[in-house]
């Protein structure tokens, strides 16, 4: 690593400690704020799979056939085999607001049910796959339930969201609008190939993708059931954030971040706030997780490089945590049917989110959507 990438990053994540610092003084309440369920059950950035994390720990799902009624050995139209295996397609669905395919990896239900489960990637999004299937096993985690994985390819800094503005990509503007095509192009293929309801689905999410399912779930309660959000961040104007977004958008993609919702403080800011949108999200079942951002097992840097990791998911864990007290605080103001799960140790990694999957599967996501595999 040259001296020049050496002082960047460090600099990035003095940056990232002084916006962390802003928003405890700025925001006391978080501070004095207590979990009402504490637990352990077994990235802003670093969602993606750059940097070599370490690899998820191992899943070994029940015995027993794995397409048991023949419905996951066959080829959707416009899919090819993807080489995670585990039955998983690697499809390409037209988007007319996007003008242009956009790469899903599906996994079909082992018994042909009619339930799905969106599953979003972080700020590092990558354009071969989604990092569910490589950093993390969900193909694995649900090989033997009969629910459909789909975990939509690509889409870095996006939230999950319709941009106001195109998005410039190494010199290529490409529109951006993910909530249409979750939410109003990709339904229809999964119904009519996969046999997916388009009103019988869970949707969970990781940092970005974790404050992008718990919006997503808010505004389309037509089409979500039940939303797990994992470290995401659940109260994007908060103070500090209107620093902190831009700031890690920009270091990803070299792009406007502004061309999102524009510019800090204006109204799409708020509509996209979870916090501010917890009274939609008080009926649905949700599954909410945060690490304590001190390093735990899966946290045992070996290089210089990982050091620096560690550290940056420090900080981002610990922004993490804040917001999801006070989204708690708030949404517990009502009656709600929200699980929250504060990890004793842990930092921005897949590791942890990985035993988050496993962990929402058990308590929430194979009941509400009754999609158990016996």
């Amino acid at each position: 690593m040259s001296q020049t990438t050496l002082r960047r990053k460090f600099a990035a994540g003095l940056t990232a400690l002084a916006t962390a610092a802003g928003l405890v003084v700025s925001a006391p309440a978080l501070v004095g704020a207590q979990a009402t369920e504490q637990g352990s059950s077994a990235s802003l950035g670093s969602g993606g799979s750059a940097g070599a994390p370490p690899p998820a720990p191992a899943f070994r799902p029940a015995g027993g056939n794995e397409n048991p009624v023949g419905n996951r050995n066959w080829l959707r139209p416009g899919c090819t085999w993807d080489p995670v295996a585990s039955w998983v397609q690697l499809c390409e669905v037209w988007s007319p607001a996007m003008n242009r395919p956009i790469k899903v990896q599906v996994q079909p239900a082992r018994y042909g049910g009619n339930a799905g489960l969106y599953l979003l990637d972080g700020l590092r999004a990558r354009d071969d796959w989604n990092a569910w299937t490589h950093d993390a096993q969900a193909q694995r985690i649900f090989l033997q339930d009969n629910i459909t994985l789909v975990m939509p390819v690509g889409g870095q800094v996006s939230f999950y969201s319709d941009w106001d503005r195109p998005i410039n990509l190494g010199g290529t503007l490409l529109e951006y609008k993910y909530e249409t095509f979750l939410t109003r192009e990709l339904p229809g293929y999964l119904q009519a190939n996969f046999g997916v309801r388009t009103d019988n689905n869970a949707i969970a999410g990781l940092s970005m993708g974790g404050s992008a399912a718990a919006m997503l779930a808010a505004d389309h309660r037509d089409q979500f059931k039940q939303v797990s959000v994992f470290s995401g961040y659940m109260n994007t104007t908060a103070p500090g954030m209107y620093t902190m977004l831009p700031l890690a958008m920009f270091d990803q993609c070299r792009c406007d971040p502004f061309a999102m919702w524009g510019l800090p403080g204006s109204p799409r800011w708020g509509q996209n706030d979870p916090l501010l949108n917890a009274g939609k999200l008080r009926d649905i079942p949700m599954y909410i997780t945060a690490g304590s951002a001190i390093p735990g097992q899966y946290d045992q840097p070996s290089s210089l490089q990982a050091v620096f990791n560690t550290f940056n998911g420090i900080i981002l864990e610990g922004l993490s945590r804040g917001s999801t007290i006070a989204f708690q605080n708030t949404l517990n103001a009502a009656p709600n049917k929200a699980r929250f799960d504060y990890r004793t140790t842990g930092v921005h990694g897949w590791g942890y989110w990985n035993d988050d999957l496993i962990a929402a599967r058990s308590a929430q996501i194979l009941d509400v959507m009754d999609a158990h595999g016996w």
